[in-house]
């Protein structure tokens, strides 16, 4: 019986098993959730407006993100076929418009078309689990990756937002893959390694312009590894520091020049290099920067993409459309700065924290095994960069979505703690255990409310609506909840007021 198991188990072979089916049962969680949830707010205008970017190649539609995210789950119009009215948007793109005419025009498979659009969404949270397993395994090996990626299958935030057809978790996907890639060529330097860390940077800017931040931590990662190198080599002469530094600058330039290729491919190359005087901008950031150039300068980024941007650093700094935020009872216009850490704190699963501690512990205090510079640098420059961006640089603190770029880095910072020198502690051992148990718990518990998840100490769901609001709370995916109360009370009416755009109508309110 034992030599059948043992054959049994190496046919099998565990260990290339075990990440797949953690990635199954996050596939399963994440389609089974969004089946119980109507279209929310995001959903209504990004699912028609990326259809229209697809369809049509017109960009102008929901320009404040680029198309790559937006068109991923538009592909699922090969499968569902939904009616779109294309003709009526060619001279006035409206997003909300667009909306409320696909809401019509498929009033009678509307919730269909959005579930086979969400499973394009849930594939790529699959395959963000799965880079954050491959770095993992590069860095502490198997028990750490599988580790990492536990903790990133298991989460309420990651699982809410991996459901849904927004920008969020696909620019997560892409932000974490381009760090990877910059990692890898940090530690590689050659022609691939370049070559592949420009693709994934262009990538990642064609997902979300939030990773426009990555060019300055990129640099910022550079500067710090030269001036330590420098620190190191004292005695090498000024001239072999030079050429380090010429042939770290000359390579960062090919890795942003290909990622300037990947974008306008993005766009299809349309409308590249116009004049500068061709822009008209609104935001003060893009105003000053086209004051000191040359009118004449030929841009090169596709027109749209660089309007986009304009339009969502007007929003970001609080223009029009303004954002009215809410925190802990309180509404602003101009947010907090500790906002985003608020909701970091109440709206994830306790063992969490205890287990980004024991990292942070963990990183610090190995001094025999201590993960390299360029590891430390990769993972913890962009996700404290991230955190301060949003804090004290934007005016739109609206949802834990919007850090959501960090999560992965903590994940995978985590999976330090299954070294085994950690491991030889037997209560450290035990207390990685426990905190795991809990965790798996909570994240099988909460299903399907995802989305609404408050932990415990914060009071919990129902205690959700004095620290948070917006799409940390209700974001109008409970209709079919909804509808079964009034069927189990025998409500026929009601007077509704709810944060959603889809008329309540659809799912027989």
């Amino acid at each position: 019986m034992k030599t059948f198991l043992s054959y049994l188990l190496s046919v099998c072979n565990v260990k290339k098993i075990a990440p797949l089916f953690l990635l199954f049962i996050f596939a399963c969680l994440c389609f089974f959730s969004q089946a119980s949830q109507s279209v929310t707010v995001d959903e209504f205008h990004h699912l028609p407006s990326g259809i229209y970017n697809l369809t049509t190649f017109d960009w102008r539609m929901n320009d404040e993100s680029p198309p790559l995210i937006k068109c991923f789950p538009a592909l699922s119009i090969l499968i569902t076929d939904p009616r779109i009215d294309l003709k009526s948007f060619e001279k006035s793109p409206n997003t909300w418009a667009m909306g409320y005419s696909f809401m019509r025009l498929n009033k009678d498979r509307y919730q269909s078309v959005f579930q086979s659009g969400r499973c394009f969404i849930i594939i790529l949270g699959c395959l963000l689990g799965w880079f954050i397993y491959l770095w993992a395994k590069e860095l502490y090996g198997y028990p750490g990756a599988l580790f990492a990626l536990f903790l990133y299958v298991f989460n309420p935030n990651i699982l809410a937002h991996s459901s849904l057809i927004t920008i969020d978790i696909g620019a997560s996907c892409m932000i974490f893959l381009s760090i990877y890639c910059f990692w890898k060529y940090l530690n590689n330097r050659n022609r691939a390694s370049m070559m592949l860390a420009g693709v994934a940077l262009g990538l990642a800017q064609l997902a979300k312009f939030t990773a426009l931040l990555l060019y300055p931590i990129f640099i910022f990662i550079i500067l710090i590894i030269l001036i330590r190198n420098n620190n190191h080599s004292s005695g090498q002469p000024t001239e072999g520091k030079i050429s380090v530094a010429i042939r770290y600058i000359g390579e960062f330039c090919i890795i942003t020049l290909v990622s300037m290729i990947v974008i306008n491919a993005g766009y299809l190359f349309s409308s590249s290099f116009l004049p500068l005087s061709e822009y008209n901008f609104s935001s003060h950031f893009l105003k000053s920067a086209a004051s000191v150039l040359w009118h004449r300068f030929p841009v090169p980024l596709p027109y749209d993409y660089l309007m986009g941007f304009d339009t969502q650093m007007s929003i970001a700094a609080g223009g029009i459309p303004f954002y009215v935020s809410y925190l802990m009872g309180e509404h602003s216009l101009t947010g907090w700065w500790y906002y985003y850490v608020v909701a970091f704190f109440v709206k994830n699963p306790e063992p969490l924290f205890i287990i980004i501690l024991l990292a942070g512990a963990a990183w610090l205090g190995n001094k025999k095994e201590r993960p390299d510079q360029i590891t430390v640098l990769c993972v913890w420059v962009p996700a404290i960069s991230y955190v301060i961006y949003f804090s004290f640089c934007t005016h739109i603190p609206i949802g834990i979505r919007y850090i959501l770029p960090v999560f992965p880095l903590l994940f995978l910072a985590s999976g330090y703690l299954l070294n085994p020198f950690m491991l030889e502690n037997k209560t450290i051992k035990t207390l990685l255990a426990v905190l795991a148990v809990v965790y798996l718990l909570i994240g099988l518990s909460v299903f399907p409310r995802y989305l609404s998840y408050f932990n415990i100490v914060s009071g919990g769901s129902q205690n959700g609506s004095f620290w948070l609001i917006d799409s940390n709370l209700d974001w109008g995916q409970n209709l079919p909840g909804l509808k079964k109360y009034m069927d189990k009370n025998n409500i026929r009416e009601i007077k509704l007021g709810y944060f959603g755009r889809v008329d309540p109508a659809l799912y027989g309110i």
